[in-house]
């Protein structure tokens, strides 16, 4: 029986992005491959996510207190120190021990001691965003995450990329054989392939948070190369025009403050709804209710969102130059990412 193990932690702790992205790949090794033996290494798990992986040839790894334990439940999360060591070297020895076949990076990184590991090593690089576009992430981040991409690259027998606009960038910044890269889209999260939800379903969700009018819906962390802010600038030229503008993503820093202080200079108030964040059981409601979907990203490794709305034959806008225009193809709408009146000139064509 095949063994296959995976770095998990994204699957049980992350409600969003690499999070889903995670959890469909598993699920797809669980659906597909159903004779594997597939060995999920999570540091913790949380509530939401707890139960999610329950099938009999799946195993549950995490770390114990007691070194002689290494692989189970603990109490208590681990301090930094022992938290590399665990991520860098246990993992290691565990999938030696248990003679994996493959061992799977989900996240951007395989652990340091990888080498050691003679059987396939993959690695999933979502993007090098913090190269591209490094005002958006602090000094230190952009330190860790580069000496993490270049011992993923250099150790991988495989480089996922999630579309040719990621892989050429990480190709352009890292030199990578480009034999060892494989270009797969992500997949739609499975939610999103049921039965398209009642028009009273949507109603009562809306309802509860706050939305009371149509509206446009906008997802992603509220974060400068999110580039929320023109979409509510294009709100503000659009104040006769009744429709709301649903903002949904986590926010902090001064970025969202800017989005605000404009908000309420524009006396936009009853225009803009936030939701911090959206349960995976709940996106299709915002997706099937909203008019369309307006996606201002300056860059994006891929930008799922845009698929999800497609498949709920929602109208798009996004903008040029960056994955996007792979994703959507002629099937979609684009416009610069500073181009505010063609944000509203689209939302205004929506509504009409």
């Amino acid at each position: 029986m095949p063994k296959i193990g995976f770095d998990a932690r994204r699957a049980f702790l992350n409600q969003s992005g690499l999070g889903n992205y995670s959890r469909e790949v598993i699920r797809s090794i669980l659906e597909f491959y159903p004779t594997y033996k597939t060995f999920l290494y999570t540091p913790d798990t949380s509530k939401i996510f707890r139960d999610v992986f329950k099938e009999p040839n799946v195993r549950l790894k995490r770390p114990k207190r007691n070194r002689k334990q290494r692989f189970e439940s603990s109490v208590k999360p681990l301090n930094p120190i022992q938290a590399y060591q665990w991520r860098n070297i246990e993992i290691v020895k565990s999938i030696i021990y248990r003679k994996m076949d493959v061992y799977h990076g989900l996240s951007n990184e395989l652990p340091k001691r990888i080498d050691h590991f003679m059987g396939a090593k993959v690695v999933t690089i979502h993007d090098v965003i913090f190269k591209v576009y490094p005002d958006d992430y602090p000094r230190f981040d952009r330190y860790t995450y580069n000496r993490r991409t270049l011992h993923a690259v250099k150790k991988a027998d495989v480089i996922v990329c999630p579309s040719a606009f990621a892989a050429n960038s990480l190709n352009m910044y890292y030199r990578v054989d480009p034999n060892k890269i494989e270009v797969i889209h992500p997949s739609i999260q499975s939610i999103f392939f049921k039965e398209a939800p009642e028009r009273q379903a949507i109603q009562r969700f809306t309802s509860q948070w706050g939305i009371k009018k149509s509206y446009i819906l906008c997802v992603g962390d509220i974060r400068p190369r999110k580039n929320q802010q023109k979409v509510v600038e294009a709100m503000s030229l659009l104040k006769s025009l009744d429709i709301q503008l649903v903002l949904v993503g986590r926010s902090s820093g001064t970025y969202i403050q800017s989005i605000k202080s404009f908000i309420q200079q524009e006396n936009l108030e009853e225009k803009i709804v936030w939701l911090n964040s959206v349960s995976t059981h709940d996106l299709p409601l915002l997706f099937y209710g909203a008019q369309a979907l307006v996606y201002p990203s300056v860059i994006e490794g891929y930008g799922l969102p845009i698929a999800e709305a497609l498949l709920c034959k929602l109208p798009v806008l996004t903008t040029q130059d960056s994955s996007m225009e792979e994703i959507g193809g002629n099937k979609i709408n684009y416009v610069k990412a500073n181009d505010v009146q063609g944000i509203a000139d689209f939302i205004q064509s929506v509504v009409d």
